[in-house]
């Protein structure tokens, strides 16, 4: 089950960074983040930053990819091993998802797959997180190449083709870059989507106030 961090006060999904900082390599932390309007978590008691409360994702648990999750945890392990292959394998993996999240979100698969408002926050959310992911990937790609350009002798090449490769590599780093700025952007904006669907779901949830309850009767009387 997906854990959320939210504020304990206000209720509002938080990030451990700022909007500004989403693109960086590392995470801030502290304080945390209103991904409505990237303010900071709101105090506690104490006058200090709050820390954030975990809740599930209230998308029902399907059963059916439950045991292929619990796979998928254990092969790509924080602690498990890094290599091009198994960068390559996670990027397939999600390829392979991308025509059925296509055709799941339709004119007429959405009836099944987004038949509330709070599966439709909770699909939000996990956009918002997906972009978010995606920005800082983009850009940590760029400056990782732009780096190993920089610290490569290049043994093979006088100084006049070096400078022309470094100027080549860090065009490429630029572009990655205004890409990661663009989902960063993005995020952004799918994070305040996913605050006002969180309340648009929390007020569906509530029923009408006993006075509307008395005023719909008069007026049904009348």
């Amino acid at each position: 089950m997906i854990q959320l961090p939210i504020c304990p006060v206000c209720n509002e999904p938080v990030a451990d960074q700022p909007a500004t900082h989403w693109t960086n390599a590392y995470r801030g932390g502290i304080p945390w983040w209103h991904l409505a309007d990237n303010s900071p978590i709101c105090a506690a008691a104490d006058g200090q930053p709050s820390q954030p409360a975990l809740v599930a994702d209230p998308l029902p648990v399907d059963s059916q990819t439950s045991t292929w999750l619990d796979e998928m945890s254990r092969l790509f392990a924080v602690d498990g091993p890094y290599d091009p292959a198994r960068l390559g394998s996670a990027i397939t993996a999600a390829e392979h998802l991308s025509r059925w999240l296509h055709t799941a979100t339709g004119p007429f698969s959405a009836l099944l797959t987004l038949p509330t408002p709070s599966d439709v926050s909770s699909l939000i959310g996990h956009l918002h997180r997906s972009t978010r992911l995606l920005a800082r990937v983009h850009a940590q790609t760029g400056s990782y190449l732009l780096d190993q350009a920089r610290q490569a002798h290049l043994p093979s090449l006088d100084d006049s083709e070096g400078g022309d490769v470094i100027d080549a590599v860090d065009d490429i780093r630029a572009w990655l870059q205004d890409a990661a700025d663009w989902l960063a952007q993005s995020a952004q904006a799918s994070g305040v989507a996913w605050s006002s669907a969180r309340k648009v779901t929390a007020a569906s949830h509530l029923g009408p106030s006993p006075t509307a309850i008395g005023t719909d009767r008069q007026e049904g009387q009348r």
